[in-house]
């Protein structure tokens, strides 16, 4: 999710007009911040329990390359049902006060990435980390290396490394960098790891251990439009990066890492249409092997996907007629074949997962799914949230789970940040 939504959803804005009606695949141009189920849901209920709940396999599964085109029986629906509403099984074990403006993004580890806001004219923003112990934020950088044109747009940490976005929007100019991070601070020197122009969109882009994997892509519509996408990585250390993956169009959701796999999803089949092929590539056994790969209906494109417990956990953000269920706006989790576990709710934000407990983004708060219990629950947002609430930093499989939320104070104004930190 680009930073702009971020900003959007945090402080209630409403999205660039151009934005809402460009094809869900493609919202994410440069902007200035930037059931009547059936008898095999149900025995599926139970044979989906068993397999989300274990993990650490290394399996390459088979798939047929097919897209999944399914009905309604193969949708086991959470909030239509078939699971059981509990209490809450998480309250927060930190909870920090943070500036008005501050955006976190937490790869895993004991540092999130901060995006901040100060109230300096010098400064539109300033790049940092937060501890998870502490809350404590440090001001990494303060001034953009690509000179004074130039604006920070996007960053993404890990205990080890650190990467960012620089911008010039007069331009449409983007630089992306790495850096090696020690105990939440800056160490080694910085590498200039990928460049655009007007024609290329910033680089979607995610951290994992020494590693910053990103995309490049160009934007729909430009001198570009026609060029392949990549997908790279690069380990500190490396003088530039490698490429993993190379899709014919645009990739439509952003990177994802969990337990050392990454999912993108790229375009497949494009002999026979258009068709995004979620894709989980093992980034631990020295050869990015294929683990696993979900093809979607002709033209639904996943809005987020990350694979966890050898499943995917991927939304739909929008409703696609005649494209079977799969085609339905909500959050999934299953593989090829079913069944998909199903919430029925507009999806806002990746998933993130400890265990058989899924966090998915709802409205104002989060719903805490336990595919082993069969259970939803339901995780409040702070007291006077604005109106999108409680906003996950963290991604993926992690077993801190990181969020954030902008307070209003009591005549109504956004005041500052409310970070909270739960134990999953």
């Amino acid at each position: 999710m680009s930073v702009r939504d971020r900003l959007a959803h945090t402080f209630g804005l409403a999205r660039d007009s151009r934005e809402a009606a460009a094809p869900p695949a493609d919202r994410r141009g440069v902007t200035r911040r930037s059931f009547t189920l059936g008898s095999i849901a149900a025995v599926g209920a139970g044979m989906v329990a068993i397999s989300l709940s274990s993990c650490g396999s290394s399996d390459v599964k088979e798939t047929s390359g097919e897209p999944q085109v399914v009905d309604d029986s193969q949708l086991v629906g959470v909030l239509d049902g078939d699971y059981e509403s509990a209490d809450s099984p998480y309250n927060a074990v930190q909870e920090f006060t943070l500036p008005l403006g501050t955006l976190l993004f937490h790869s895993g580890g004991s540092w999130a990435a901060a995006l901040m806001a100060p109230e300096s004219s010098q400064h539109v923003n300033t790049l940092g980390t937060m501890s998870l112990s502490t809350g404590v934020l440090n001001t990494l950088i303060e001034t953009p290396t690509q000179g004074a044109a130039y604006e920070f747009f996007d960053v993404r940490c890990t205990d080890d490394v650190f990467a960012w976005v620089e911008i010039d929007y007069a331009t449409r100019a983007w630089t992306l960098i790495g850096q090696g991070l020690y105990n939440g601070q800056l160490n080694g020197d910085p590498v200039q790891l990928d460049s655009g122009d007007i024609d290329w969109e910033p680089p979607r882009f995610t951290t994992w251990n020494t590693s910053v994997i990103w995309q490049k892509m160009p934007l729909a519509t430009g001198g570009a439009s026609t060029k392949d996408s990549h997908c790279y990585q690069w380990t500190l250390g490396d003088t530039e990066g490698r490429e993993l993956w190379t899709s014919h169009g645009r990739f439509a959701a952003s990177p994802h890492v969990a337990d050392g796999v990454l999912t993108i999803a790229p375009r497949v089949n494009v002999d026979e249409g258009t068709y995004y092929g979620m894709t989980a590539i093992d980034l631990t056994d020295g050869n990015h092997t294929q683990r696993d790969q979900l093809v979607l209906p002709s033209g639904v494109a996943p809005f987020e996907a990350v694979y966890v417990n050898e499943q995917f956990a991927f939304s739909i953000e929008a409703s696609y007629d005649g494209r079977g269920s799969l085609g339905n706006m909500g959050t999934f989790i299953g593989r090829e074949g079913g069944p998909y576990i199903y919430v029925r709710r507009e999806p806002l934000a990746c998933v993130a997962a400890w265990g058989s407990r899924y966090l998915i983004k709802a409205q104002t708060s989060h719903f805490v799914v336990d595919t082993e219990a069969q259970t939803y629950a339901t995780l409040s947002a702070p007291d006077r949230s604005v109106d999108y609430g409680d906003w996950p930093a963290s991604e993926g499989a992690t077993s801190q789970f990181l969020s954030y939320a902008t307070i209003r104070n009591e005549q109504g104004i956004p005041d500052h940040v409310t970070a909270r930190v739960f134990s999953l």
